[in-house]
């Protein structure tokens, strides 16, 4: 009998995961049960794909710069990758503003609404508010500081420091291209070993996907409540959701257009990725995932995958980007704040940034959330009710934001590796 394909699996867990949440949540126990011997295995399995994520973005791309020979090839991969990915993430602020301005979701929240939710979710906005304090206080060339780590072995540590491991990994990689091929050759023999051995991981990694993704949905199905006011923010969510929809479309169009891999190809061959990025909400965590279904099932080079979606991992969150803007006029238009045409000029500025320096983590686009408003002045004592609304229907829709930020990565390494003639 042949096995079923892993994202079959994967979809059986999702859909088995629900109906145990809603059945299990009914009863009085039932979310001890799941919390105590359920959620912790799908936790165990983000730990793991958490814990070989900095190894794996280490060891591929010093072996995809390593293989390229020359560093004008790294310096024309790594050019398209970054003009592709703040092409997209520009794309996907416009059409946020757009949606939000057309259709005006805000006029639907009433006055009842906004006061429960600022006493049911008070404590989580101010939570992530404090989260913001520092990262809005910096300089215009912060991030440039930011970007070299004072000590590598201390940046390996988080996972929130990937950038700075890629600025490492990139100036190592470049200084031994520059070293005679007799003294490249023996890193470049444990790169090839460690990569395999990291491989390996990987899949045995995955063969524990479907039972995690089970344990990760049924737990978030049992923690969901209030259910009155998801309806009453379903038009922000619609939208939001229209608008990843829109987004998914266009990938899935300029591959087709430039690569001429057809939309069935490309949305079959990201599937296990998307699938798990919907358990996980985290970019990091389903890069192993991403990374195997674009060099196996896209026929994208692994030189090219190396570099673009550890990067794209960590700077191209497209799906935030619009989120950021449907959600900040959103809240706009809600309490009751005006936005000039230069005040939303200035969130497609502020947003495209602030994408860049969100955390490839679950919830990270409600964080730069709060840049963006200050950005157009939005009241201070207003950010709390603000937070509260977004919130109270974020943990669904991030899911699906990781979903299209990891759809997004797969899209460019597809057009960079045929711009380069590495795509089978």
């Amino acid at each position: 009998m042949k096995k079923l394909a892993l994202h079959w699996q994967i979809l059986i867990g999702i859909i088995l995961g629900v109906l145990t949440g809603l059945l299990i949540g009914q009863f009085d126990w039932g979310n001890d049960l799941i919390k105590d011997w359920i959620k912790p295995i799908g936790t165990i399995f983000i730990r793991l794909l958490k814990m070989i994520a900095v190894p794996l973005v280490i060891i591929s791309l010093a072996k995809g710069i390593t293989d390229l020979g020359d560093v004008n090839t790294l310096s024309r991969i790594g050019g398209r990758t970054i003009a592709l990915y703040l092409m997209t993430t520009v794309v996907a602020v416009v059409l946020g503003l757009t949606l939000v301005n057309v259709f005006q979701p805000g006029k639907y929240v009433s006055s009842e609404t906004l006061t429960e939710l600022s006493k049911d979710y008070q404590g989580t906005a101010q939570e992530k508010m404090a989260n913001v304090n520092e990262t809005a206080e910096k300089g215009p060339l912060d991030f440039f500081v930011e970007l070299v780590p004072e000590n590598f072995f201390a940046a390996t540590g988080k996972n929130s420091m990937m950038l700075q491991i890629i600025f490492f990994v990139v100036f190592f990689s470049v200084c031994l291209l520059l070293l005679p091929a007799e003294q490249q050759y023996p890193l470049k023999q444990l790169f090839d070993s460690a990569n395999a051995v990291l491989l390996k991981m990987v899949d045995g990694i995955m063969l524990f996907a479907p039972y995690a993704v089970f344990a990760l949905i049924a737990a978030l199905v049992a923690d969901t409540s209030n259910p009155e006011l998801f309806q009453a923010l379903l038009s922000y969510a619609i939208l939001l959701v229209f608008g990843m929809a829109i987004l998914l479309a266009f990938y899935t169009l300029i591959v087709y257009w430039y690569a001429k891999k057809s939309p069935r190809f490309f949305l079959k061959g990201i599937l296990p990725a998307q699938l798990v990025a919907l358990s996980t909400s985290s970019s990091m965590a389903t890069l192993p995932v991403t990374m195997e279904c674009v060099e196996e099932n896209l026929g994208v080079e692994k030189e090219v995958s190396s570099f673009v979606c550890p990067v794209g991992a960590t700077v191209n969150m497209d799906a935030t980007s619009l989120m950021q803007a449907i959600a900040a006029v959103f809240v706009c238009q809600v309490l009751g704040h005006d936005l000039s045409i230069g005040d939303q000029l200035t969130i497609v500025l502020t947003a495209t940034l602030a994408s860049i320096g969100a955390a490839a983590a679950p919830s990270a686009g409600v964080v730069m959330l709060v840049i963006v408003l200050e950005s157009v002045k939005f009241p201070s004592a207003s950010l709390p009710i603000a937070l509260a609304m977004i919130l109270s229907v974020d943990r669904p829709l991030d899911m699906l934001r990781t979903v299209i930020n990891i759809s997004g990565d797969s899209a460019v390494s597809v057009i960079v590796a045929k711009s380069l003639g590495k795509l089978d």
